[in-house]
């Protein structure tokens, strides 16, 4: 059952884009098979067979980019500089002391490329492999064309049938799993906002807590799954990485809430404004399901002037108070209200930051 359980957890959960990535595995493979058919259909013959299958495999294996635009760019020119290289390659592979010279300086400009991108990391590795087997398997230049046009069929057929054929778009993936990871965030903001300090409310929260980490994890599985560069777009409010960067601190915003939400709830004093505060938190809590929608739509539009207003009057409340200048215990008080209001204001802040993201391209505003 607890195969299942994780089985379950982590492929089928509802909306879960795990079951995305069975589909991303299974076209890579009928995209092969299908070059390699084609292939002997022709009549290829079973030495240029194989460089099909080359020609394939870096189409398949080697894709980067977060949109489906980048990934067929990359595709293209990956492809195109394998096939004027391969003849190259074949040729020096005659000569031993070319042959070093010309290997060096290859491996030294594809270790050097990755300086320039996730993208160029992954197309230089697929380079560098398939002329290795071109060099360890000497020729004429002749023959070194006659493979290059096998390598050209292979990643044809496989450009074909992976972006036009049965394409999968790799934003919509991510930005489905970012859904389903602030969706989670949401549950347990959910959970911080209405918990009584209980010892079930607590293993409650450390529950939902852990599911929010793990579609965390997961999300940035994905980004490397798809050789999506980590840090690109960050200061962008655009692409994945930008995404990515924004639920951690939206995480970790919870995570400030919950550890100073039961602020002073030992004093009578602040007792009003608890209540206030939680109710407030609570009524807040929807702009999670507004933004984890907005994030595939493009259509995230969050109001968060009634947040705001709430968070500014708690401020003065907790001001007029004057706990701050009493010298009867109630500064670590005041203190424990400003931190907890303090961190529902910079949740806000992260929505209004969320809320660009989801609406990148002018489709709507944060007001």
């Amino acid at each position: 059952m607890k195969l299942i359980s994780e089985f379950y957890r982590i492929f089928i959960r509802p909306v879960d884009p795990g079951l995305f990535m069975t589909k991303y595995a299974i076209k890579s493979i009928c995209a092969c098979l299908l070059a390699l058919s084609l292939g002997y259909i022709v009549g290829m013959s079973s030495k240029f067979l194989q460089w099909s299958a080359y020609g394939s495999l870096v189409v398949v294996i080697f894709r980067a980019g977060s949109t489906l635009a980048k990934r067929r760019a990359v595709a293209r020119w990956l492809a195109l500089t394998v096939m004027c290289l391969v003849p190259v390659s074949t040729l020096l592979g005659n000569y031993p002391v070319v042959l070093e010279i010309y290997l060096f300086l290859l491996a030294f400009t594809v270790f050097f490329v990755p300086v320039l991108g996730v993208a160029a990391a992954t197309a230089s590795t697929g380079v560098l492999i398939i002329n290795l087997l071109a060099l360890t398997s000497p020729d004429t230049f002749l023959m070194g064309l006659e493979r290059s046009g096998a390598v050209f069929f292979g990643a044809a057929i496989s450009y074909i049938f992976l972006f036009y054929l049965w394409p999968m778009n790799p934003e919509k993936v991510l930005n489905r799993a970012g859904s389903v990871a602030l969706t989670d965030i949401g549950d347990y903001f959910r959970a911080v906002a209405s918990s009584t300090g209980s010892k079930e409310d607590l293993k409650e929260i450390a529950e939902i807590h852990e599911r929010s980490v793990e579609s965390l994890r997961r999300y940035r599985g994905f980004m490397e799954a798809m050789n999506v560069d980590p840090v690109k777009g960050l200061g962008s409010y655009e692409g994945p990485s930008a995404l990515y960067a924004l639920l951690v601190r939206m995480i970790e915003a919870v995570v400030g809430l919950a550890n100073s939400r039961q602020f002073a709830e030992h004093s009578t004093v602040f007792k009003d404004m608890r209540f206030k505060f939680s109710d407030l938190a609570g009524r807040s809590s929807v702009a999670f399901d507004v933004l984890a929608a907005g994030i595939s739509t493009g259509k995230g539009q969050v109001d968060l002037r009634g947040l705001d207003e709430g968070i500014a009057d708690l401020e003065s409340e907790l001001l007029r108070l004057g706990a701050y200048k009493r010298d009867d215990g109630l500064r670590d008080e005041f203190l424990e209200a400003w931190g907890a209001i303090y961190g529902l204001r910079n949740l806000s802040t992260e929505f209004a930051e969320m809320s660009k993201l989801c609406c990148r391209g002018g489709a709507c505003s944060v007001r």
